[in-house]
């Protein structure tokens, strides 16, 4: 009798853990890697107009014209991370590999995340990470942003 209570708990137990971690399978890959690359290029052509500590001011755009292309860098930003914790939390993490996309760099979409989304971006990752779905590599480049790197 113990063996068999032992036995329906252990099945409930694994039942229990492939609910809790499955994620749904991405069916339209090609629409996805379109998705992704569409959020990073516009995450890249708007960094690429801003001037920062980087690169000289060469008096391009005057300082309205600054904080409105900042203003749009961090409207973007806030539209990528919020579409793409979504993607995550249904599909698990997106990578290049998964989908059949190569040189797929989603990471760099929670790089670039807001400080308010650094709890939910964090618990994503780690059971991400843990699932095995995101590289080490990647987890460490988003960890690195959440622990403290400048934006």
């Amino acid at each position: 009798m113990l063996t068999h209570i032992k036995k329906v708990l252990l099945v409930l137990l694994i039942v229990f853990v492939n609910t809790s971690f499955a994620q749904k399978t991405i069916t339209n890959k090609t629409e996805m890697c379109e998705t992704i690359t569409d959020m990073i290029q516009k995450d890249r052509d708007i960094r690429l107009k801003i001037p920062d500590s980087f690169k000289k001011d060469d008096g391009t755009y005057s300082k309205k014209e600054i904080d409105s292309l900042i203003q749009k860098r961090n409207t973007i930003d806030k539209h990528n991370t919020e579409q793409l914790i979504e993607l995550t939390k249904e599909y698990g993490w997106i990578s290049g590999e998964r989908i059949d996309c190569p040189n797929l760099e989603t990471w760099l979409i929670f790089r670039h995340a807001d400080p308010k989304y650094f709890n939910e971006i964090s618990a994503l990752i780690e059971q991400e990470h843990n699932a095995k779905r995101l590289s080490s590599w990647h987890y460490k480049l988003i960890k690195n942003h959440i622990n403290g790197r400048p934006h």
